[in-house]
């Protein structure tokens, strides 16, 4: 399995980042990968999303833990793989620690670490400076 992971510090609180995490549509917001994202439901373990990277094609998604103003993990099936996002919180003495994980796993993951993981992990700390900016101005 192949990981990656980036940890921020923010004095954005726990709500906010949540806000702007439920706001699946507005993900685009944050996430200069994504182009679109549309949430089929309530952001709640179990919901489907479908979402429309920038220059691939749209995929579906599936929420599957949804702890409020804690985690979420939410999962992509790719051909003979799975791609695993898990979002969590941690109130600490020096601020919101907000972590993005991303596990690709599976028969083809060492394949979609290359074409998928490398980008993301480049751009995890761009990615969640931009939720936490766009978390506080959302307040």
């Amino acid at each position: 399995m192949w990981t990656a992971e980036y940890t921020l510090i923010t004095d954005a609180t726990k709500e906010e980042i949540w806000k702007a995490w439920a706001d699946v549509e507005n993900w685009s917001k944050w996430d200069k990968g994504v182009e679109w994202c549309r949430l089929d439901g309530e952001f709640k373990t179990g919901t489907t999303y479908t979402l429309k990277p920038v220059g691939g094609p749209k995929a579906k998604a599936v929420i599957t833990d949804c702890q409020p103003l804690k985690r979420f993990t939410d999962v992509s099936k790719l051909p003979l793989a799975k791609l695993e996002f898990i979002h969590e919180l941690a109130e600490e003495k020096d601020g919101l620690h907000v972590t993005h994980r991303v596990n690709i796993s599976g028969p083809l993951g060492f394949f979609f670490a290359q074409v998928i993981g490398k980008d993301t992990e480049r751009d995890l700390p761009e990615t969640i400076g931009n939720l936490a900016r766009v978390a506080k101005e959302s307040k």
